[in-house]
């Protein structure tokens, strides 16, 4: 089993590379559209992946009919946004005018106004990767980006943020949790706005014990810490697909009292965003990137 997991690891970066290369030399945009047909006809026959795909949203208590096939059309809309983005680059290609701001956008700018810096924190839900790009034309995002121990994975990520005029940041190899921490502390004392998705689940010591879908998940109070040190808010984002159309909103700044109980008031801001990010996926599980993710997939199923 742990044989085929690699394989099937290897197949999918060599084909991210195969396609990230390909999309760079593309000419016509139909040509990259074709991609998404071959994706969606893949996902069709690939039956184990289905199988897999279906017991976690039972398990999740979420699945209904059609919504397989929702989600794989959301996945599948991500790779071709940014392989249309390797082709043209941002705003030449079809992404910009695919993302809906409603009028919440005005809490992102007052948060950012404040020259505080902002912290902008949204799950892992299709089309995180476009997202920074569609607000650096109006705010500018840096996106942190964490180290992937496998290069080639790594140097596609870079590849495909750089394309569309996203500033990275991240923490150099081997870095300690101190120096992760600085290098997204310096965007914000910088009065910077800072994307991040804290949705990774980590081991029980490293983070607070949160529930989604009814699962216990651990996830980092790491966001948080920052805001309080730094005085940046923290702006949570969804968005949801609706006619033809990505539709963003914005909640609330978070803005936590500094000094005092760090670690428990990060814990508790942890926490609550955890609710709303079940809420959110309870109503559109569809735009949830992680269904196959590895770690999510234990966590579902109830596995170590």
């Amino acid at each position: 089993m742990e044989l085929g997991r690699q394989l099937r690891k290897k197949l999918s970066i060599l084909g991210l590379r195969l396609g990230t290369q390909w999309s760079g030399r593309a000419k016509d945009p139909s040509a990259i559209e074709a991609l998404r047909w071959g994706a969606l006809t893949l996902t069709r026959i690939a039956i184990p992946l289905r199988m897999r795909l279906a017991t976690n949203m039972k398990l999740a208590g979420v699945y209904r009919p059609a919504l397989l096939e929702a989600y794989f059309e959301r996945a599948a809309d991500q790779l071709i946004m940014l392989a249309h983005i390797l082709r043209a680059g941002f705003e030449k290609s079809t992404c910009p005018e695919r993302f809906k701001l409603d009028q919440s956008f005005e809490l992102l700018e007052q948060a950012y106004n404040a020259g505080k810096g902002v912290i902008n924190i949204a799950p892992h839900i299709c089309g995180y990767p476009v997202y920074p790009l569609v607000i650096s034309s109006r705010i500018p995002c840096s996106i942190y980006l964490r180290r992937n121990k496998d290069a080639h994975k790594m140097r596609i990520t870079e590849t495909v943020a750089r394309a569309g005029g996203g500033q990275l940041v991240c923490p150099p190899e081997n870095a300690s949790r101190a120096q992760r921490f600085k290098v997204a502390l310096d965007v914000l004392r910088e009065g910077r706005l800072l994307f991040i998705t804290p949705d990774t689940p980590r081991k029980p010591e490293q983070g607070v014990a949160v529930t989604i879908f009814g699962r216990t998940a651990y996830f980092p109070t790491g966001v948080f810490v920052m805001s309080m040190r730094t005085g940046a808010p923290v702006v949570p984002t969804v968005w949801h697909w609706e006619r033809g159309a990505y539709h963003i909103r914005y909640g609330q700044p978070i803005e936590l009292a500094r000094g005092g109980q760090i670690k428990q008031q990060a814990q508790r801001a942890t926490q609550k965003w955890a609710q709303s990010v079940d809420a959110f996926l309870q109503e559109y599980p569809e735009m949830w990137w992680n269904w196959l993710d590895k770690r999510w997939t234990n966590i579902i199923r109830g596995s170590a």
